[in-house]
């Protein structure tokens, strides 16, 4: 009689485990297109207001896949009054790896700006998308949610800078962490 009781716990067990299985008609995210990876190693986090001539934000641009053929970057800016402008392309990149660098000029001509309305303290947005050679296209929503919350992950899809000296505030700096959601 044990055995029978053993048995049907047993059978009752292996059919509740094998009854789990996830479907995946209800997941509600959209298709993810796999492979299409861009990471940037920051290496320049702020643009100096010091040096707005020379300085600049940006890193090493790579293509751990090999799969994009094409790198488009946008840059929208959001004033120290918080109005902000749209989205205007920055910069386009065919070749990997890359040097990044985003000068106070490259985006006053972006935002069809002049250079001087660019100031200490105004935060500037980037936005980017990547194409594979079948036009597949990949931007931060198509990443997982581990990979755009994942500070080592360094995607290069959505990221931030401002105009500011953090050279005497090295706390500051950590603040502006361009992996974190902005």
């Amino acid at each position: 009689m044990k055995k029978l009781i053993y048995i049907l716990i047993l059978a009752l067990s292996t059919s509740l485990f094998l009854s789990c299985e996830k479907d995946d008609s209800l997941d509600p995210r959209a298709p993810i297109v796999t492979g299409v990876f861009a990471r940037l190693d920051i290496t320049h986090k702020t643009i100096s207001p010091l040096d707005l001539q020379n300085s600049y934000f940006g890193g090493l641009l790579t293509n751990p896949s090999g799969k994009i053929v094409k790198y488009n970057l946008y840059v929208k800016r959001r004033d120290g009054f918080g109005i902000a402008s749209e989205f205007a392309l920055v910069k386009t990149v065919t070749s990997f790896p890359f040097d990044l660098k985003i000068y106070v000029t490259d985006i006053a001509t972006a935002l069809n700006v002049p250079v001087a309305t660019l100031v200490f303290g105004d935060e500037y947005y980037f936005w980017a998308e990547a194409f594979d050679a079948d036009g597949h296209r990949t931007d931060y929503y198509s990443l997982s949610s581990t990979v755009q919350g994942a500070p080592g992950m360094k995607q290069a899809f959505r990221f931030r800078t401002t105009i500011y000296d953090y050279s005497n505030d090295p706390t500051g700096l950590a603040e502006y962490d361009n992996y974190v959601n902005p």
